[in-house]
């Protein structure tokens, strides 16, 4: 139940079309970061509703493209509001103290076609910790692109869940990020 930023951050559009580096404008509206974790062997789903960031992309050559992405951790969203008063307290995302989640990847890979790994860095709770998102990209339009993918971290790693709840037994440390990012080009 832990589970940023990260991710959002996947957005890199190194399939579109133009010599130069383009700056690309999040499309809230269109985009989604969500997260599942595992308490007691069952899935425990939330999202993160406000994020937003810079995509920096040369589609003649992805490795020069850039990205950061900042999540708001009090926009988080679960089924219940117990859980959103839980995740937001300090012993999980302590939203208080920490209200940012950010990632930046300045180092890309390409995968297969229309498919790529991202590895850049992950601060949450003020740790930061290396990242790999996979993703794939498609570009519906000259203008506009939509990127999807998915990364999975440890909540311990960032210090999500502690005292009482630092432990793995209940509530497991891998927690599974999955994005869509739409974008337009400015």
């Amino acid at each position: 139940m832990n589970y940023k930023a990260i991710f959002a951050a996947a957005f890199f559009f190194p399939a579109i079309s133009q010599a130069v580096s383009s700056h690309w404008q999040i499309i809230p509206a269109e985009s989604q970061l969500t997260f599942e974790g595992t308490q007691n062997n069952a899935p425990v789903k939330g999202e993160f509703k406000q994020f937003n960031g810079e995509i920096m992309v040369d589609p003649d050559d992805y490795k020069k493209s850039t990205i950061a992405i900042t999540v708001d951790i009090n926009s988080v969203s679960a089924s219940y509001a117990d859980l959103v008063t839980t995740l937001v307290a300090p012993e999980w995302f302590d939203a208080k103290a920490f209200p940012k989640a950010e990632f930046k990847a300045a180092d890309f890979e390409k995968t297969g076609e229309n498919t790529y790994k991202a590895h850049g860095t992950l601060t949450l709770r003020g740790k930061t910790v290396l990242v790999d998102l996979l993703f794939s990209t498609e570009q519906p339009s000259a203008d506009k692109g939509i990127i999807t993918g998915t990364t999975t971290i440890k909540r311990t790693a960032f210090g999500v869940g502690q005292g009482d709840w630092a432990s793995t037994d209940e509530i497991k440390d891998n927690v599974t990020v999955n994005f869509k990012v739409s974008a337009i080009k400015q």
